[in-house]
């Protein structure tokens, strides 16, 4: 008899302890922060950040919420979905805990909610450990969270984080279990996001739309607004259609009575921090080419060509361009990131635009990329051939940010002031980054928030 899941995990959002957040979550709480904040400054001035917010403004939402590099501030949920897509705009944002771009997806859901109902830092960071904690559990009735809604075509944010926003932003407002169930299930008819629109501004728009379901999902159960409180085990439920009944969802439940208490919160596992504005698909093989080139003295007129291989799901089924045509669908073409990677050097911010797209056509020739099914998913091997006729061999599978090779603050706040350069003041960007780095002993969040209005 499958469990009663919904009702679990409603209880858990309202009901694990505060201040359970061992010094390790709150730990990585303030990098994703940090990480994140500066990411969607950045992406505030992407078209896909302007657009959003033009839509905001349009529907007249004037509210407490701040909109990060938007100079201004809505009602919470428009605030969320705006914050949600300019995060989402570079693909420079965490990946993690088995729901891909988690913290884009629900952070700023949690923070705008945690701004409405004044909440200190410390209860926001329980509330946002809490909702990483549930997208994550949704996750892992599958061996490979690539199986499931992902192999079907949607994109993890709008299945797993949608709900974990609603959650963490229940959490927030201190409703009744029963009302978190609402939540739960008012978040999951809304659960969606096709891969079809990777490429395009509406990936990033999905990042958005979670966080508003998550804000609005959570207002309305709290306002009485009912939904079926077992949405994720029911019949023509969440499980039953959107996961199309794969998976046990028994699992997801497995040691949550213990989780904050004698267990750790899957937050403690840390995130994937990027190092390039671009699908991570891509990322072992930026890096394999640039230590090929560092480490033979080596730069673009000495190549001659360079193959690269990588897992073939990763190239077949994410990075599915094989040449970019547009800004955005560079930042999922193979091809085209170690092109960058081989004539630039890096692959940046700069990578993804008409004059980037001009300046690499003439190389694509050079740069050849192939599946295979003897590497992990994550990994990346090279082959480079000089001009003199040598040829250099290497397989990268280490990378600078991942769970094994984290990035230190440090390097963290290096991102971020970079992220911010041009559109904060250098005060505003060091009151920021101190504040964000005392995340818990704040007393009042929208103090961070104004420092970060642009």
């Amino acid at each position: 008899m499958m469990s009663a899941v919904t009702r679990a995990l409603a209880e858990f959002a309202h009901s694990a302890p505060s201040g359970s957040a061992s010094p390790r979550a709150a730990e990585v709480v303030r990098h994703a922060a940090l990480d994140l904040f500066g990411v969607i400054v950045a992406g505030a001035s992407e078209e896909a950040g302007q657009l959003a917010l033009d839509y905001a403004r349009s529907q007249g939402g004037a509210g407490a919420a701040t909109v990060f590099g938007g100079r201004t501030r809505l009602s919470p949920s428009l605030a969320a979905l705006v914050n949600g897509t300019a995060g989402h705009a570079l693909d420079y944002d965490d990946i993690g805990l088995g729901a891909g771009h988690v913290s884009v997806a629900i952070l700023p859901a949690v923070w705008a909610v945690a701004e409405q109902t004044q909440a200190d830092g410390a209860a926001f960071t329980d509330a946002l450990v809490v909702a990483y904690e549930i997208a994550h559990r949704l996750t892992t009735m599958y061996h490979d969270t690539r199986l499931g809604p992902y192999a079907a075509g949607y994109h993890k944010p709008s299945v797993y984080s949608s709900l974990g926003a609603a959650a963490g932003c229940a959490r927030l407002l201190g409703i009744s279990p029963d009302a978190v169930a609402h939540a739960l299930g008012i978040a999951a008819s809304q659960a969606g996001g096709l891969r079809a629109n990777f490429g395009t501004m509406t990936k990033p728009l999905h990042a958005g739309i979670a966080n508003r379901t998550g804000i609005e999902a959570a207002l309305l159960a709290r306002s009485g607004f009912t939904a079926s409180p077992e949405i994720l085990e029911q019949r023509f439920g969440w499980h039953d259609v959107i996961c199309r009944g794969e998976g046990d969802l028994d699992v997801v439940l497995d040691g949550l009575h213990s989780v904050g208490l004698s267990s750790p919160y899957a937050i403690e596992e840390g995130m994937t921090f990027k190092a390039y504005p671009c699908c991570g698909a891509n990322h072992y093989a930026i890096d394999g080419v640039r230590n090929v080139l560092r480490e033979a003295r080596l730069a673009e007129p000495d190549v001659a060509s360079l193959d690269v291989w990588i897992e073939q799901r990763n190239l077949n089924d994410v990075l599915v361009y094989p040449w970019a045509r547009t800004p955005l669908e560079g930042k999922f073409s193979l091809a085209y990131n170690v092109t960058a990677a081989l004539v630039d050097g890096t692959v940046t911010v700069e990578t993804f635009t008409d004059e980037a797209l001009a300046r690499l056509k003439p190389y694509r020739d050079r740069v050849s990329v192939h599946p295979t099914t003897d590497l992990p998913q994550n990994g990346a091997r090279i082959k480079l051939v000089t001009t003199d006729g040598r040829t250099i061999e290497h397989e990268q599978m280490t990378l600078r940010g991942s769970v094994s090779d984290p990035m230190a603050w440090g390097e963290l706040e290096a991102k971020f002031r970079a992220n911010v350069r041009g559109k904060l003041s250098g005060d505003a960007a060091s009151e920021a980054v101190d504040r964000i780095a005392a995340l818990q002993d704040q007393t009042d969040l929208t103090q961070i928030g104004t420092l970060l209005l642009g």
